[in-house]
């Protein structure tokens, strides 16, 4: 829509300076005419200076001198001129205007643009068991392609045999900012965990949840749904 609108008024800008530029071109052809003619009935009155002596300038039989370019013609070609210097300086900013925009739209999508989501690696987990309390353990990788994570935090989700959801429990990862490439071990204590059964561990931050995958090989210790 905006580069549409921009067409248009160029478009007409480009219009308007034409029509200035026949208007200035008519106007100056108008006074060339009159000084023409007015070189010509002086000519003749070189001529005939008697009869200019004799009878009135503006006397039957007798052309008229015609009259100097008035200020108002004069005011006319230069509005003209101006006009069409004006609708040409148009053209030329909205030009620039509009490359000027597609820079800076270019420039701030390329800031604005949020990384692509990479999935955390979860290489460790395990739990122990307290007496009443359960205890999950485990170390968490970020990518060497991902962003740099600030306040991690781990989430595990009870459960009991038989699926019901018993509660949860939360804990940040040991750094509170996890480059691209590094490891941060993890614990989360949840008390009064004699009934739990199973139990589900997810990543997030302040803002979203992280995806993960599990990266623990062919016999992972524990359990991660």
């Amino acid at each position: 829509m905006i580069n549409l609108a921009l067409a248009i008024i160029a478009m007409l800008s480009l219009i308007l300076a034409a029509i200035m530029t026949v208007v200035a071109w008519t106007t100056v052809r108008e006074e060339r005419r009159r000084s023409a003619a007015r070189v010509a009935v002086l000519t003749a009155a070189i001529h005939d200076h008697d009869d200019l002596l004799i009878q009135p300038r503006s006397g039957a039989g007798h052309e008229a001198l015609p009259a100097e370019p008035t200020t108002r013609s004069r005011q006319r070609l230069a509005a003209a001129g101006v006009v069409a210097l004006l609708a040409v300086g148009a053209v030329t900013g909205l030009v620039l205007l509009a490359a000027d925009s597609r820079g800076r739209a270019g420039t701030i999508s390329a800031h604005v643009a949020p990384p692509s989501i990479v999935p955390l690696e979860l290489i460790a987990l395990e739990q122990d068991r307290d007496e009443s309390r359960l205890v999950v353990r485990g170390i968490v990788r970020n990518p060497g392609s991902a962003a740099k994570l600030n306040g991690l935090t781990v989430v595990v989700l009870v459960f009991s045999g038989d699926g019901g959801y018993i509660g949860s429990g939360r804990a940040p990862v040991a750094t509170t900012s996890l480059a691209a490439g590094a490891e941060a071990p993890f614990v989360v204590t949840l008390p009064d965990a004699d009934s739990v059964d199973r139990y589900r561990v997810s990543f997030r931050t302040d803002d979203r949840i992280v995806p993960h995958i599990d990266r623990r090989g062919r016999n992972p210790i524990g359990r991660t749904e």
